[in-house]
């Protein structure tokens, strides 16, 4: 109901800028992205994966990051499947 009554005030909503909504997210996730705990339990090759992948994401956009982090992905299983014809 509160949404509805200030609807006529929506228009100055409108020219907020992309970083104050951004800063709004970050501190909704702030905990997460400074101890990111998915990622430090990774071990091997999967650590290395995880920790490029988010490092791309956080310094370009996570389009290109999630991008990035399936060549990252594509390129180890082609590693992991030469080193296992090796093996046997």
């Amino acid at each position: 109901l509160f949404w509805i009554y200030l609807l006529p005030y929506m228009s100055i909503m409108s020219p907020t800028p992309k970083a104050s909504l951004s800063a709004v997210i970050v501190s909704a996730v702030l905990k997460t992205v400074l101890v990111p705990k998915d990622l430090l339990q990774l071990q091997g090759l999967d650590a290395v994966i995880g920790w490029s992948t988010g490092i791309t994401t956080a310094l370009t956009s996570p389009t290109i990051g999630f991008g990035a982090g399936l060549v990252f992905f594509f390129s180890s299983s082609l590693v992991r499947g030469k080193a296992k014809q090796k093996a046997a």
